[in-house]
């Protein structure tokens, strides 16, 4: 698939590659994200989907290729990666949340270290997060006493107290019970709406389908098909695509 490079780009990716080992996992990818797009990304397991969202902001390491964030390139060897990870908000299948730490506590944390923000200023801006999640009253507790959802919830928030100009989701939904699976999606709808810039690695079609401007397929590191969800889920091309969505809708 070939993309033209788009000077409003937020994130240009040109010939990305990553092997592990003899496994060649990416292969040739070319893709441009811009400010305010919503790009699901679908395929089947290892497919190489996961793998694209970490190069992203390089927690894996391309074994080849570029990958440009607005406007500089992240994979050169002098680039201060620490600094423009804070821009890329990034939520896991799995929450990582310090479970020694109070919800507060968890979310005020890289503010004051990594941008050095008042201890005042970083909990009040927790606090409009949590108000906005609907978490507000859960400030002092912690983890541990936490559902799923409300982990995940809390990931979010934890990613939005750094104000990036991007979020990463990598199947932020996948580890959850199916009854927490809606509130989760409902503050990434919140998100989409506000016209925050967001790459969603998911599994989650209905919500593809709804809320992505873009949806890409993936499969055996190659992305096949891209398209605005309508098209894409109406009148795929892409063989491979069709026998997919034949599975999973």
């Amino acid at each position: 698939m070939t993309t033209d490079y788009r000077t409003d780009a937020l994130i240009q990716v040109k010939h990305l590659g990553k092997r592990f080992g003899d496994l060649e996992v990416l292969k040739d990818i070319n893709v441009d994200i811009r400010k305010g797009d919503v790009v699901c990304v679908i395929g089947p397991s290892g497919s190489g989907k996961s793998t694209f969202l970490r190069c992203l902001n390089r927690l894996e390491e391309p074994t080849g290729g570029n990958i440009l964030f607005e406007g500089v390139d992240i994979t050169a060897p002098k680039t201060d990666i620490d600094k423009h990870r804070q821009k890329m908000g990034m939520v896991f299948q799995q929450f990582n949340l310090f479970p020694h730490m109070t919800i507060m506590k968890n979310l005020i944390i890289a503010p004051m270290k990594l941008q050095g923000r008042p201890q005042k200023e970083a909990e009040e801006e927790a606090m409009r997060l949590l108000e906005r999640v609907g978490l507000a009253d859960r400030a002092g507790a912690y983890p541990s006493q936490l559902s799923g959802g409300q982990k995940q919830r809390i990931a979010i928030v934890r990613a939005l107290c750094m104000k990036p100009d991007v979020m990463l989701f990598d199947e932020p939904t996948s580890a959850l019970d199916p009854e927490m699976v809606g509130e989760v999606l409902n503050v990434m709808r919140d998100l989409a709406r506000e016209r925050m810039t967001m790459v969603v690695v998911t599994h989650e079609m209905g919500f593809a389908r709804e809320v992505a401007n873009r949806v890409m397929f993936m499969d055996d590191g190659y992305f096949l098909e891209e398209n605005a969800p309508e098209e894409f889920f109406a009148h795929p091309r892409n063989e491979r695509l069709k026998n997919f969505l034949s599975k999973v809708l």
